[in-house]
């Protein structure tokens, strides 16, 4: 079988040796035509372990191995001008989030990709892990009446190595993302207003946000919360979700659970179970009786990396919606910007109709330095 896409990789680190390439490995309509890093070990590594061409300039791949999809997976300052590379030299682009810095550079990227008669689309892989893509089956969203996420965590975001840790909006920005996209695909639609606050609860001086609680509110009166608390000595939770339904709570647990529980918990009747998702369940709660809906697989954050790529390729091909679309990442980046905005002003922020010019000229994961 001929490939129908020939593909490009820039940057080699987590997202690209963990997520992008394992993943392009297991599809047989792509080919790899090259792979980016300026660091040489990264290189060498992708070379090694892949057996895909590697170069250490992004010109210079783009020139050589022409590629007509380039996946974009360095730090989130750099996708904008990737971006712009990759549709001047003919390529449609599938970038990582978050998506770019601000929303001019949303917009400039957006307006880019039209002009070149190209297609985006970002990496929310959350959207199609089985476990949460099992949430979104099995409700509407107009069915969802109140949601809940967060994200518990000893990881503050000074402590973090590389370019994450040297952000002073990271929590909300970089981690947070996933939640927020995640509860837009649940509720279908871009908050109506949101509201929020965020702090390092007073162990650290300065601007970072260790800890973010944010309220979005949806159409018809209907809410979400986010809570983010990289403060958390207790047992991590990567990412938990509960959604509401007149007829049913629907759970997810992300990061493994096995569990044997017996008694009277929250329950006038006696019950035994057994909760056992290695990466990740999710369940239909009614009171105390629980429907299993999906368990992830093994690493499961590469297998809805693969989903992802899949149906975008399909859409680019066909000219149809992807999963994630740029106009989806630039309402997510600006949901994100009115969170920080609400917290530092104290103001619910409105975003129904323009975007607010406060939003628009606001710069977000910038360094201290920056």
């Amino acid at each position: 079988m001929t490939p129908s896409f020939r593909v490009a990789v820039v940057g080699l680190g987590n997202a690209g040796h963990t997520l992008h390439l394992p993943a392009l490995a297991g599809m047989s309509n792509v080919q790899v035509v090259g792979a980016c890093d300026i660091d040489a070990g990264r290189r060498d590594r992708a070379a090694k372990t892949w057996k895909v061409p590697v170069y250490d300039d992004f010109d210079t791949m783009l020139a050589r191995a022409n590629p007509d999809v380039a996946i974009i997976g360095t730090p989130p300052d750099s996708h904008a001008s990737y971006c712009l590379k990759s549709f001047a030299a003919g390529a449609h682009v599938i970038c990582e989030k978050p998506f770019v810095s601000s929303l001019e550079e949303a917009d400039r990227v957006i307006a880019a990709a039209e002009a070149a008669g190209k297609r985006l689309a970002l990496n929310h892989e959350f959207r199609e892990m089985p476990i949460f893509r099992a949430l979104r089956d099995a409700a509407a969203p107009s069915d969802i009446v109140f949601a809940q996420v967060w994200q518990l965590m000893d990881l503050p975001p000074w402590a973090e190595p590389g370019w994450r840790g040297k952000m002073l909006q990271r929590t909300l920005y970089e981690a947070g993302v996933h939640l927020v996209d995640f509860l837009m695909a649940l509720f279908g639609e871009k908050p109506r207003a949101v509201s929020g606050t965020v702090s390092t609860c007073g162990v650290r001086e300065g601007e970072t946000d260790a800890v973010a609680l944010v309220t979005l509110e949806f159409s018809h009166g209907r809410l979400a919360q986010v809570v983010q608390n990289r403060l958390c000595k207790g047992e991590t939770q990567y990412f938990e979700v509960r959604a509401e339904t007149p007829s049913a709570s629907l759970r997810a647990s992300f990061g493994g659970r096995a569990r044997v529980t017996a008694g009277l918990h929250r329950s006038t009747r006696p019950h035994v179970r057994l909760d056992y998702g290695v990466s990740g369940m999710a369940w239909r709660e009614v009171g105390n009786a629980r429907t299993l809906l999906a368990r992830n697989p093994k690493e499961p954050g590469m297998i809805a990396t693969r989903f992802v790529f899949e149906k975008t390729l399909e859409a680019f091909r066909t000219g149809g919606a992807p999963p994630a679309s740029g106009q989806d990442a630039r309402d997510v980046l600006e949901v994100i910007a009115a969170c920080y905005h609400a917290a530092a002003t104290g103001r619910r922020v409105r975003l129904e109709g323009a975007t607010p010019p406060e939003l628009a000229v606001m710069r977000m994961g910038a360094s201290p330095a920056a």
